[in-house]
């Protein structure tokens, strides 16, 4: 008879530390999910009671459970915000290119337009100068 009563606790102990695994996975995962800070602190709140109601060992197993998923995820976490300075930097480094660019035909164009520009001035101040001098514009009277 006692031997009945072990078996019989040892398989409740059993099937409620399967359960409440379960329901550790469960919980980690909506820790890990959640989307804001008020959710994820009500769901802490949530697994530090029910990990306060398991056994020294199996607290320490969620516990570990709990901070390794974590860890994972913020190395995951890590890696994406690598990834999107990446990009960004890759997506700069174009737009500094571009701009470059797009300067330097701004340059080329304003440069373009003032030899156009001396050399219409040149061309005028020549027509003067020869016509001063065949006309006697600004010549002696």
């Amino acid at each position: 008879m006692k031997t009945l009563n072990i078996i019989t606790t040892s398989l409740l102990l059993g099937t409620l530390t399967l359960g409440l695994s379960a329901t550790i996975d469960e919980q980690i995962t909506a820790i890990q999910n959640s989307t804001t800070q008020e959710e994820r602190v009500e769901l802490m709140n949530e697994f530090k009671t029910n990990i306060s109601t398991l056994t020294q060992e199996e607290r320490l197993e969620a516990i570990t459970q709990l901070r390794t998923t974590m860890q994972n995820s913020g190395t995951e976490s890590q890696l994406q915000t690598r990834e999107r300075i990446r990009t960004r930097i890759q997506d700069g480094e174009q737009t500094g290119e571009m701009l470059r660019e797009q300067k330097m035909n701004q340059n080329q164009a304003a440069s373009k337009g003032m030899n156009q520009i001396r050399n219409s001035v040149d061309s005028i101040m020549g027509g003067v100068t020869s016509a001063g001098g065949q006309n006697g514009f600004m010549g002696k009277r």
